[in-house]
């Protein structure tokens, strides 16, 4: 982690976790600023774990009934940054991608993959706009133009 607050949001995170009943099937010692994964089972959308967006080695797995529910808990949040889609049917995780609502869908790869020509950003909670080549320019930028003449 970059700093110790950021350190002692995630052990707060991990604490949350298990008194909310998640059970964690991967963990490790916290060295310094180094935090293992940290991997719960047994999730229910309504913990913190499954609520949150969390920028560090922590997630919760949720169990679906089925493909209809498992896109109505990918949906289930406020956040959209970054979501991952994982298939052998290539075609069908694809369709399955193109249903969730986040700034990004990666099929079959993890969730971040920010090239300095691919647009990056998010959906809801997780930003507006994207970052990276011409959505950069874009985004932070107003052209002016400035007209000069020596005298």
């Amino acid at each position: 982690m970059v700093n110790d607050s950021q350190l002692e949001g995630l052990k707060t995170k991990i604490a949350t976790a298990k008194a909310e009943g998640a059970r964690a099937v991967l963990e490790g010692e916290i060295t310094g600023r180094v935090v293992p994964p940290h991997v719960f089972a047994d999730v229910r959308p309504d913990m913190e774990i499954a609520r949150e967006e969390i920028f560090g080695p922590l997630v919760g797995i949720i169990k679906a009934n089925n493909e209809a529910h498992a896109l109505e808990l990918a949906n289930a949040t406020e956040f959209g940054l970054s979501s991952s889609v994982f298939s052998q049917d290539l075609d069908r995780g694809v369709q399955f991608g193109l249903g969730i609502k986040a700034g990004m869908t990666h099929i079959n790869e993890m969730p971040v993959h920010d090239e300095s020509h691919v647009p990056f950003g998010g959906e809801g909670n997780s930003g507006l706009g994207r970052f990276n080549g011409d959505w950069a320019i874009a985004e932070f930028t107003t052209d002016h133009t400035v007209g000069v003449r020596r005298l």
